[in-house]
């Protein structure tokens, strides 16, 4: 359709050639398509030119009434203003994605500049009380002078300024503005959000709820003389500083993360978040930071921190753009919860679904890495059996990797697979030294596979960088009576015991073992000392009784309070139990209280009577201890038991006020309390007491 000049009064066509050396215009686009096409043609107006709105669509007023009558000619290439250039709203093309070229010799002021696929050229300066904006790589502006505008948009449109440039511009992605200065040019980036300083109308939605910057829609509001700027900015309430500032800080963060100062990265972000950096992304990148740099030092309020921002920003159940985009944030979550979080039930479940989701769309070679991740989630958890595959599957990608090869020996170890776990405890050994403790689990593996040498070899060798550990100890032990170096055993436990003290669980842990030796004798003094650390565990105590009776010593007390106990398993004898003990170990001041608190809860036990009568004697209370025997005879009468205690005592049989002399019976403890062979068990020696000394040990 052929252009109208009535469009433009006092217009006149001019021919391209002419105007490009009349005018000054050699360095355009224009003087470049003058070789191709020389018949171009352009509109001229001379002089200063005010215009109410500039339309630059080329075929505008076509469809007038009286375009029909008039005849048609070429169309233009562009107009020229040789002059000043006033336009009281906007320099727009509306109805067409390519406008005409314009080339104002002068300034240019205007509400509003929106154009695409054409040429603008300003000798003078171009002055905007809005938005100046060009879209599409084709076309460009070339502005000699100074340019303000109170926002400067580039959605890839070319922009060269000669001048000053005294505007913000906005941040597309896709900005292609250059500044002169000297003989260089300087690249102007976007540095203002558009969600910061534009009306809603003219954004869209982009990923993660960023709000984006959209032409079509900023392209038909100017048209339809919708706001598109926001009433803040308008106002100025906006501060603009503060966003330079922002992207100055975002240019160092990019450049230090890139050298590898994470640490110093980390700053950076969160000053940049308090300032108002898009929340999200800066987050992701904050978490990121923090745990590159404290994932290796374990620092729980670091890690903590960075949790915080990666639930903020992915979600529980993180939706599938926040999965593609970020697969390593999911992992990082699932890395810090393992530190954190290792036996929390809730923290397990969405580690496995940020693993899972992350290995979808994490590379085939990355996935080997995931697979380890999840290998030791279910290592901590113990469920070793599960875990053995991922972690095979790891150390297929990662054979160097000293760490899996340390998890993956210690669940098979679990399992009692030793033979499949020795393997990897060498290899854990020589990659990853610092992991100290594969020395023990090598050694149990070696003394399972039968070879006792190696197996104290290693031990012993950890032993030396951690001399506190019982449970080696106990593996010591346990290799030398294999070997049958009981004296060796026997030195090791006591070793141990005299140097840590603190440890009170190492007497109960070597007495058992030598009790289910069947050495009793070595067990006795073990499990005395730790019945004296917890006198209120059951197991110690019932531990120590058997070990006393499996000794050969005959005390008819203790079979009592054993078999009590073994009728009633809900520990409401135990006190009477731990009683029998001590005195069969000839300690009756620590049998008095559970003795005296076991007759008042059952005034029906006459053997507990006749025991605690046996104590009052020995405290010289004979009174008492005759009120007592008293009441046991009417309890059980004719009780073997109780009848020798009265024998022992000195009372006649049917006359208990008859008494011995108690100082002397007083001067005898062990043969006062010391009850005598029953007819069936005559052979059995007598009791006496047992101590570390009497059991080949020395004296703690």
């Amino acid at each position: 359709m052929a252009y109208r000049p009535a469009r433009f009064p006092g217009s006149r066509r001019v021919l391209a050639a002419d105007a490009v050396g009349r005018y000054d215009l050699r360095r355009t686009m224009m003087a470049r398509l003058l070789a191709s096409n020389p018949a171009l043609s352009l509109l001229l107006l001379v002089g200063d030119v005010e215009m109410d709105e500039l339309d630059l669509d080329p075929h505008a007023g076509a469809e007038a009434v009286s375009a029909a009558f008039t005849r048609p000619e070429p169309d233009v290439h562009g107009l020229i203003i040789a002059g000043n250039l006033l336009v009281n709203t906007a320099v727009q093309h509306p109805r067409t994605n390519n406008g005409m070229s314009l080339y104002v010799l002068g300034d240019l002021k205007a509400r509003n500049v929106v154009i695409s696929g054409l040429e603008l050229v300003v000798h003078g300066d171009l002055r905007v009380s809005e938005v100046f904006a060009g879209a599409g790589p084709s076309g460009g502006a070339r502005l000699d002078g100074d340019v303000h505008a109170k926002l400067l948009v580039s959605e890839a449109f070319p922009m060269l300024v000669g001048g000053q440039l005294k505007a913000p511009v906005l941040e597309t992605g896709r900005t292609r503005i250059g500044v002169v200065e000297g003989a260089g040019v300087r690249e102007a980036k976007g540095e203002v959000p558009p969600s910061l300083v534009m009306t809603g109308q003219v954004l869209e939605p982009g990923p993660e709820g960023v709000e984006l910057f959209s032409w079509p829609r900023f392209k038909t509001a100017v048209a339809s003389r919708v706001p598109t700027l926001s009433p803040d900015y308008l106002a100025g309430r906006t501060n603009l500083e503060s966003m330079r500032e922002l992207r100055r800080l975002e240019g160092e963060i990019e450049v230090v993360l890139a050298e590898g100062r994470y640490a110093r990265g980390a700053e950076l972000l969160r000053k940049a978040r308090a300032m108002g950096a898009p929340r999200n992304e800066t987050g992701l990148m904050l978490a990121d930071a923090i745990y590159r740099v404290h994932h290796g030092t374990g620092s729980r309020e670091a890690l903590a921190e960075a949790l915080e921002l990666l639930d903020e920003a992915l979600g529980p159940k993180p939706d599938t753009a926040a999965v593609m985009a970020h697969p390593q944030a999911l992992l990082q979550r699932a890395a810090i919860l393992l530190q954190l979080k290792e036996h929390d039930d809730e923290a397990f479940d969405q580690a496995w679904r940020d693993c899972s989701l992350a290995a979808v769309t994490m590379p085939a070679q990355e996935r080997a890495g995931i697979a380890g991740l999840m290998g030791q989630w279910l290592f901590t958890r113990h469920r070793y059996d599960e875990c053995v595959p991922y972690l095979r599957q790891a150390l297929s990608a990662d054979p160097d990797d000293g760490a899996q090869h340390g998890r993956l020996a210690r669940a098979l170890w679990m399992l009692d697979r030793e033979a499949e776990a020795l393997p990897h405890a060498t290899r854990s050994l020589e990659l990853n030294p610092a992991d100290n403790r594969m020395w023990y689990v090598r050694g149990k593996c070696q003394q399972v596979l039968g070879d006792p040498e190696d197996a104290r070899l290693d031990l012993v060798t950890y032993l030396e960088m951690h001399p506190d550990d019982d449970l080696a100890v106990e593996a010591l032990i346990i290799v030398d009576l294999d070997a049958g170096d009981t004296d060796e055993a026997v030195e090791s436990a006591l070793r141990f015991i005299e140097h840590y003290p603190d440890i009170d669980g190492a007497p109960a842990r070597f007495g058992r073992l030598f009790h289910l030796r069947e050495r009793y004798d070595l067990a006795v003094p073990l499990l005395r000392r730790a019945m004296q650390l917890h006198p209120e565990d059951s197991s110690i105590v019932r531990d120590l009784a058997f070990a006393l009776n499996e000794s050969g010593h005959d005390q008819m007390g203790l079979d009592t309070a054993l078999r009590r106990v073994e009728i009633d398993s809900e520990d409401d004898h135990i006190a009477y139990l731990r009683a029998e003990v001590n005195l069969a170990l000839n300690d009756p001041n620590a049998a008095e209280a559970d003795l005296e608190e076991y007759v008042a809860r059952y005034p029906r036990a006459g053997r507990a009577f006749a025991s605690l009568a046996g104590i009052r004697l020995l405290q010289l209370r004979p009174a008492e201890a005759k009120r007592l025997l008293e009441t046991a005879r009417s309890i059980a009468p004719d009780d073997y038991y109780i009848e020798s205690v009265v024998e022992k005592a000195g009372f006649a049989q049917t006359d208990l006020t008859a008494l011995t002399d108690l100082t002397e019976s007083a001067s005898r403890p062990t043969q006062l309390m010391k009850t005598g062979p029953s007819p069936q068990e005559g052979e059995r020696p007598a009791v006496t007491q047992m101590s570390f000394r009497e059991g080949g040990y020395r004296r703690p």
